[in-house]
């Protein structure tokens, strides 16, 4: 799993809690109506459509759908109206109600992407109503707690306190809240990456690689280009053998350096294991995987002379371009079993298949070997 898609299931389970959440407010609140809202039937139809909306929101988690701002929005206006009738119902000023607008924020943000606007917008919204009922009801506008059959409106005083101690509870919960969400998703990304990378050369693990080639094999399957460069290191066990593996490993850090400047962004780069190297070009024809296989040759064995002028490091690379019948282990086979026959050449060069299945021989060629045999 990617960590786009990660990112995309924990997000799926943070709207399927949240709407469970919903859900079961939801199902209290009709439960309760008639005993806490006597003589109010429009409270019952409120909560029971309430209730229907929250059930239609979990159907469309539940089969999927990923979680969205435009979603998290209208569930939490949803959330606002609801909350917004109770609170009108029991009294602004003088229930424990109005508090609930603290949740609002959070439980839709944790379902979002954006985090800060969702939760920002939903703190502004719950709170921009709060006041309004409590400036209508103070004018007269409204009835006062009509539910709780209250004989007089709170003095301005008290209403005036109700409204800020509600409105900055909101905006500082929601603060506080965000601040720790954004840092758990910081967090996790970083997990992410780190569970992709690896450690030496910092390029992408055997891991990730084999994740990105499922999803261009199906690519592939659909129409779509790709190509494939198995990199296996010439003379590099000598290295390690008279100069020490810290000297190996600086030796493999310059080559990983190497291998992204000559590779495209959209390339990924892999240390597939020990001196192996694995490059995924995807949306690249066999002309145009060929000239970056033969610039990242020459600059392997550019970084080998820097390193040991005598008798420098270089690259077997085998490459090859996935076709509709391949799956990964087949294509890596492919791949590795040119990059052998280059090897077995005398190393330095490419050998290039773009058949399912290699030929004997392979084809085995350097630059200068195919100009001579093209007679340029």
């Amino acid at each position: 799993m990617t960590a786009h898609h990660s990112r995309i299931e924990r997000r799926l389970t943070a709207s399927k809690r949240a709407g469970l959440l919903r859900v079961g407010f939801a199902v209290a609140a009709l439960g309760f109506a008639d005993g806490v809202f006597p003589g109010l039937p429009w409270a019952q139809v409120l909560f029971g459509l309430y209730l229907a909306a929250s059930l239609g929101f979990q159907a469309m988690i539940i089969k999927g759908f990923a979680a969205s701002d435009e979603r998290s929005l209208a569930m939490g206006l949803v959330d606002v109206c609801c909350l917004s009738y109770a609170v009108y119902l029991l009294g602004p000023a003088t229930s424990v109600m109005p508090f609930v607008y603290l949740l609002i924020p959070v439980v839709n943000a944790a379902s979002s992407s954006s985090r800060s606007r969702v939760a920002m917008r939903l703190a502004g919204v719950g709170s921009l109503v709060y006041v309004a009922l409590l400036v209508t009801t103070a004018a007269g506008v409204l009835p006062y707690a009509p539910a709780a059959a209250a004989t007089h409106v709170p003095a301005l005083s008290q209403l005036f306190a109700s409204g800020t101690l509600v409105v900055f509870s909101v905006f500082s919960t929601t603060s506080i809240v965000l601040r720790q969400m954004l840092a758990l998703d910081r967090m996790n990304k970083r997990l992410s990456e780190l569970s992709n990378l690896d450690e030496l050369t910092g390029l992408f693990n055997r891991r990730h690689l084999i994740s990105e080639l499922r999803r261009q094999v199906d690519r592939v399957a659909r129409g779509a280009n790709c190509g494939l460069m198995m990199i296996d290191l010439d003379k590099f066990k000598r290295v390690n053998d008279q100069m020490g593996h810290d000297a190996g490993d600086v030796l493999l850090m310059d080559i990983a350096n190497a291998l992204t400047a000559e590779t495209r962004t959209v390339d990924l780069v892999a240390r597939y294991g020990g001196d192996e190297f694995v490059v995924v070009l995807p949306d690249l024809s066999p002309e145009g995987a060929l000239p970056v296989a033969e610039r990242i040759v020459a600059a392997v064995a550019r970084v080998g002379r820097e390193r040991w002028a005598d008798s420098p490091v270089t690259a077997s690379l085998g490459l090859t371009v996935a076709t509709a019948d391949d799956d990964v282990a087949t294509l890596l086979r492919r791949a590795d079993a040119q990059a052998y026959a280059a090897k077995r050449a005398g190393g330095n060069r490419v050998s290039m298949s773009i058949r399912v299945v290699p030929a004997p021989s392979g084809v085995v060629t350097t630059t200068q070997e195919r100009r001579r045999q093209s007679g340029t």
